[in-house]
């Protein structure tokens, strides 16, 4: 993978029949075509379930899972943002014990280039940022060509993912 190569990793939380879940459809439809007309060079679906263990000695729930989410909270810390309430953490432990869940979101969108990620959605900074924005700042790549935020000369497609 290139360092330039835009990935977009869309998990759900469940696989829904077509039609029953109409924005689990438009999102992934929509990321489709951003990949066949660009700016999107890979897309990724993954099934994640709806809650998995906190802790590494939970064995029904993958660590590369669990990893997962800890490199998004990582993303999020690092840019001031915040996961909740989209993700939510429960404590199913007495305190001072740590265990607990994790509540992941119906949909889930990361954008990587290269091997960085770029972006969460949703998120939290001094407003919610869902995943039809996440859409969106995609599609402003695609209009721009992938090169430049619209309206501000930036020549990163980075500062397009994280306005």
């Amino acid at each position: 993978m290139s360092a330039d190569t835009v990935r977009a990793v869309l998990r759900l939380r469940t696989l829904g029949p077509t039609g029953l879940n109409p924005p689990q459809t438009e999102v992934l439809d929509h990321l489709q075509t951003l990949t066949e007309e660009g700016p999107i060079d890979e897309l990724d679906v993954d099934v994640w379930g709806g809650t998995m263990g906190i802790t590494q000695t939970e064995e029904h729930d993958p660590v590369d899972i669990r990893e997962t989410v800890a490199e998004y909270k990582q993303w999020a810390d690092v840019h001031g943002y915040t996961l909740r309430p989209a993700f939510e953490w429960r404590s199913a432990a007495p305190e001072g014990e740590r265990k607990g869940r994790i509540v992941t979101p119906l949909i889930t969108l990361a954008v990587y280039i290269g091997e960085d990620l770029q972006a969460v959605y949703p998120h939290v900074d001094d407003e919610v940022n869902t995943i039809y924005d996440g859409v969106e700042a995609l599609e402003s790549m695609a209009k721009t060509g992938g090169t430049e935020q619209p309206g501000d000369g930036s020549s990163d497609k980075r500062a397009v993912l994280v306005q």
